[in-house]
C-alpha cells in the first residue's frame, strides 16, 4: 500500500462511464438536482458538473472503467510517478481547459491525471 507521499495535491475528480447512447445517459443524469451540462458533442460525450466534481458520458461499445485525479501541480506529479518507475505518459493541453495524462491500471483502466488550465 502506498504512503500518500508523491500523491500530494491530487483528488479524486470524477468518473466516465462508457455508454452505449450518450443521449439516453444525458438524460437520465440531467434531471438529477445540482447536475448541469458544461460539454456535449452528440453521440460522443456529455460532461456533466456535480458539485465539485464530474462525470463523463463517453460512448464506446465496450464498458471500461475510467477514474480521474485532479491535481494541483500536474507537471509536478508526473515527475513523481516517472521518477517512481511508473509508466505515466506527460501530460499535454487539452481542447477544454485542460492538461491531462491518461495512463492504464494493471488491468487495463484507465487513470487520468488532469489539471484545469487558468
Amino acid at each position: 500500500m502506498g504512503t500518500g507521499t508523491g500523491v500530494e495535491g491530487a483528488s479524486l475528480g470524477g468518473l466516465t462511464l462508457h455508454v452505449a447512447d450518450v443521449e439516453r445517459s444525458l438524460q437520465f443524469y440531467e434531471r438529477l438536482p445540482g447536475v448541469e451540462t458544461i460539454q456535449y458533442e452528440p453521440g460522443t460525450v456529455a460532461r456533466l458538473r456535480i458539485g465539485d466534481g464530474h462525470l463523463t458520458l463517453l460512448s464506446l461499445e465496450e464498458g471500461q472503467f475510467h477514474v480521474r485525479l485532479d491535481c494541483t501541480d500536474l507537471d509536478g506529479f508526473y515527475e513523481t510517478c516517472r521518477t517512481s518507475g511508473l509508466d505515466v505518459p506527460p501530460p499535454r493541453d487539452m481542447p477544454w481547459g485542460e492538461r491531462a495524462s491518461l495512463a492504464f491500471d494493471p488491468d487495463g483502466n484507465v487513470v487520468e491525471f488532469g489539471q484545469v488550465i487558468d
